[in-house]
């Protein structure tokens, strides 16, 4: 015989769902925290490759490219300490 808590007894009896138990140092990452991380992520990897771009291919660089390449890369740079911020604030401690 298994034994049961009375809370999913009660639940069992009244029909309803039971929530699974979920150990205290899991993180949940909810469909918002995706979407920002994942907006976070396509920003940063066509600010790094438009950097690269202009790096690679440009033979002779007009000063507005090399402009256009740093802020690229800075921008790819931000990116990438954001979603070390956001995977950092998800971290269990």
């Amino acid at each position: 015989m298994i034994a049961m808590s009375d809370e999913v007894v009660a639940a069992q009896i009244a029909n309803e769902p039971v929530a699974a138990a979920q150990p205290a140092d899991v993180a949940t990452v909810s469909q918002h925290f995706r979407l920002v991380f994942f907006g976070v992520l396509a920003i940063t990897l066509l600010t790094l490759g438009a950097s690269l771009y202009i790096g690679i291919f440009i033979a002779k660089p007009t000063e507005a490219a090399k402009s256009a390449m740093d802020t690229c890369s800075t921008l790819s740079q931000l990116g990438f300490g954001a979603m070390v911020g956001l995977l950092g604030g998800k971290a269990v401690t």
